[in-house]
Formats: structure tokens, sequence, C-alpha cells
């Protein structure tokens, strides 16, 4: 899907002076620019990250870690994100690492907020802006840094993990989708887990947790499978930060695998949750429930079950006719549907 947004990116990339840094995150599309030896890419997600390895950049994944880099930039570009204090945060380290003259590059919709975030930039650092306006209303922000300076913009102290709640107690950070609070669907999941587990009639050896997020789901739920062995997978390594700092907290016997949906992990596993994200970048994707509900079939064992939360316009039913014998609507509420699936297929 052509995005034009990050095409006056990938076009203003292709001329930029070098080095460059190109902070990359969900939002990009193919297709790709063409590589260039002095772009290193910052990435969070790990298909992003593969897909851009791919086609020859060097990429360090992580949680935007520009300490990694090998060479300073002489220009910063960036497809901003959906989450403010991450796009704060990654234009403070931007106007930090540029040396005097050097660009910051922000592509972005009006309604991405990029025209503010260009002005809040410029006056911050105390440095020059163009704006320009595109084809499909795409803008492209080219900010100039004229002085080193000491401000900056309010990220609410993006790399620091912290309490969201006391009760389950639950770490969290910005950079992960729904990060300050519990998510209405997973609750509503684990609201099935009393009658769930009454109607397993074989023993629970090991559980996945596919698109963990930060881990509320296997926080929740280890106290009805407290001898179990936990898989969790998350494209985000933000979200595996706080995810492997809750299994500590809880105690949680958990192996936190940091992959595209089920990618390249292995089964048997007898139960399996999921809450799969139905968005991608800026864009409704329908597609990403069915690639969950594979990655669960292909895992489970022959007499494994699955608990689905989705959102109430998301065709499940439809998608899992060929992967599972049995899909059951368990519950419906506040515009969420959960589902239990048997029988895998696969």
């Amino acid at each position: 899907m052509s995005d034009e947004v990050l095409n006056s990116l990938y076009r203003a990339l292709a001329e930029a002076d070098g080095p460059v840094w190109w902070f990359a995150d969900e939002q990009v599309v193919a297709p790709l620019p063409r590589a260039r030896e002095d772009v290193q890419v910052f990435c969070n997600r790990v298909d992003t990250a593969e897909a851009l390895r791919a086609a020859g950049f060097v990429v360090h994944l992580g949680d935007f870690a520009v300490e990694q880099a090998s060479l300073k930039p002489q220009t910063v570009a960036y497809r901003v994100s959906k989450e403010r204090p991450l796009v704060n945060m990654l234009i403070n380290a931007a106007m930090t690492a540029l040396p005097i003259g050097g660009r910051l590059l922000l592509s972005g919709y009006k309604n991405d907020g990029l025209k503010g975030y260009a002005d809040k930039t410029a006056k911050t650092f105390a440095a020059e802006r163009v704006v320009r306006k595109g084809d499909s209303g795409a803008y492209l922000a080219e900010i100039t840094k004229r002085a080193d300076s000491a401000a900056r913009l309010p990220d609410k102290d993006y790399r620091q993990l912290r309490p969201i709640c006391e009760e389950p107690l639950l770490y969290s950070k910005p950079g992960i989708y729904g990060w300050e609070k519990i998510d209405r669907g997973s609750r509503l999941l684990i609201s099935q887990l009393p009658d769930f587990v009454e109607g397993l009639t074989t023993p629970i050896h090991r559980i996945a947790d596919l698109g963990c997020g930060y881990g509320y789901l296997s926080v929740a739920a280890n106290e009805y499978f407290p001898n179990a062995q936990w898989l969790l997978t998350d494209n985000n390594a933000t979200a595996l930060l706080a995810c492997e700092k809750n299994m500590a907290a809880h105690g949680v016997v958990a192996e936190c695998v940091l992959t595209d949906c089920a990618d390249g992990v292995s089964g048997p596993v007898d139960v399996l949750l999921c809450n799969p994200p139905f968005h991608q970048g800026f864009a409704i994707e329908g597609g990403l429930t069915e690639r969950f509900l594979q990655g669960a079939a292909r895992l489970l064992t022959p007499t494994g079950q699955a608990l689905f939360v989705v959102n109430q316009f998301i065709p499940l039913p439809r998608y899992a006719e060929a992967l599972f014998g049995q899909c059951k609507l368990l519950c419906e509420q506040d515009g969420f549907r959960v589902y239990g699936l048997s029988a895998p297929q696969v």
C-alpha cells in the first residue's frame, strides 16, 4: 500500500546529506527506498527491521537505542508515530545528536500533528523550519539546527519503566500500545478463564500468549495455571522490556521472544491466549487476526484450545473456519467478543 507521507520521506532520504539516522517503526511500508551505506536505521519492530535489513539497510533493533550508532548524523529522518511521548523523545534525540547545520526531516499528515511537531521543535530548539505540503495532504518538515540547546520536548520520561497499577502490579512505559491502561478486551478474556479452566480435561504444561504487549494476560492468567511454562511473543522490542519485568515481578516461568506473531517459535502448547492487534501503523489491518490464528493453529497440540478476544467488527469465525474444527462465541461485551477455538486443523 502506497503512503504519500512515506514516499515524501523516501525521496528526501535519497537526497539527504549523510551520515543519516532513520527512525523507523510500524509505519514503514514497501516499496522501500534504495539502501545507502551511510544510513543507520533505528527500529523497535522486528518485522520492520527484517524488511529493512533484507533491503540492505544497517538496522539497530531495540528501543531506539541511538547509543549504538557508529556515526553521528548530519540528517535524521522520521515519519512521526502515533504516540506523542515517543515522537518527542525521538525529536529530542535527533536535535541532541545533530551538529549545527544538521537537518531533521519529519513527515506526516496534518491530523498526525506534523505541523505542531515542527513548530514546537523549532521553538524549543531555536531552529529554522520549513514545512511543505505535498500530494494527498502529506507534509514534510525540514528543521535545521542553528545552536546547541539543553531544552527538551516533554516525553513523559520515555525510557523508564514505571508501575501503572497495583492489583496486579504491572510495569509499562511509553512506546507500548495502550501502555497506561489494562485493555478492556484483555480483561474480558480473563473473565472467561474460570469456566474455561473448569472445562479442561487434560493437564496444562505450556501456554502461549501471542502479541503479549507488556504481559497483562500472562500475569492475570498465571494464577489459574501456576505450574505451567509460558511462551510469550511480541514484535515490539519496547513491549518485551516491560513484559520481562512483569514476568520476573510475578515469578512467571516464561520465555519472552521478540518475533512477528509466531514466526520462528515452536510448539506444542496446550493453551493459547491472544488479543491480536488490528492496527498496523495508522491503518486497520484485518489480516493480522488471520496471521495470529494461523500461528495458534500451528502451535497448539491436537487437543489444545485457544481463547481469542477481538473487536466486534473483526470477522474471526470466517478467518478461523479453515484452521479450527470448532469456534465458539463465549462472550460479547463493550464492543469485544471472546471466542473459544479448538481442534486445530494444521
